[in-house]
């Protein structure tokens, strides 16, 4: 017959404690970890493309919400704020940058994307009211974006330089082309846009 003093028990309960302790701990992390794993990641696609789709359609409040606060924004444009000269690292650059889209009717369509991660690149064609004053329809441009969780940190545009269109606006900006005549400016000018 086996005869257990205070100490012993007082250990072996003191062990159960520690085990149940430890279990419930062990289980409550894995049921964390399975809750974490099985949260759906953000849809980084929609995220750029609607950002463009809310740009398009005229609203600055809703294509601001898709940037993050600490972003950084470099857009096409060869010179100036928000060039890669002279990124905009605030929402206020940023919104005044994407203002400046919206008056001049900039319709980006994108054409592609690819999401890396949390990178996403694609490419767009873009029109707007100064390249139809150049007498160009549309000019090719790629962007990439890092969207780490669920609003962009990173974004820049830059023109494709291999589409002769877009080369031909860039000299005509830079001066050193003629425009040529001049495309009227649609009533509508992004619901005008084939995708």
């Amino acid at each position: 017959m086996l005869v257990r003093g205070p100490r012993t028990i007082l250990r072996t309960l003191v062990m159960a404690a520690v085990l149940g302790v430890t279990l419930s701990i062990a289980i409550a992390s894995f049921r964390a970890n399975t809750d974490a794993a099985s949260a759906q990641p953000p849809d980084r696609e929609a995220i750029a493309v609607g950002f463009f789709d809310a740009q398009g359609a005229g609203d600055l409040d809703a294509a601001m919400a898709a940037f993050a606060t600490n972003a950084v924004f470099i857009g096409a444009r060869a010179t100036g704020a928000c060039s890669a000269a002279t990124p905009c690292t605030d929402l206020e650059g940023i919104r005044n940058q994407v203002q400046g889209n919206l008056d001049i009717h900039n319709c980006q369509t994108v054409r592609a994307v690819q999401v890396a991660g949390s990178i996403v690149t694609g490419q767009l064609e873009a029109r707007n009211d100064v390249a139809r004053a150049n007498g160009i329809e549309r000019v090719l441009q790629t962007f990439i974006m890092q969207i780490p969780a669920d609003q962009i940190t990173f974004f820049a545009n830059l023109n494709d330089m291999t589409d002769a269109q877009t080369l031909l606006n860039a000299a005509i900006n830079a001066g050193t082309q003629e425009a040529r005549a001049p495309l009227p400016n649609p009533a509508n000018p992004c619901d005008d846009v084939g995708i």
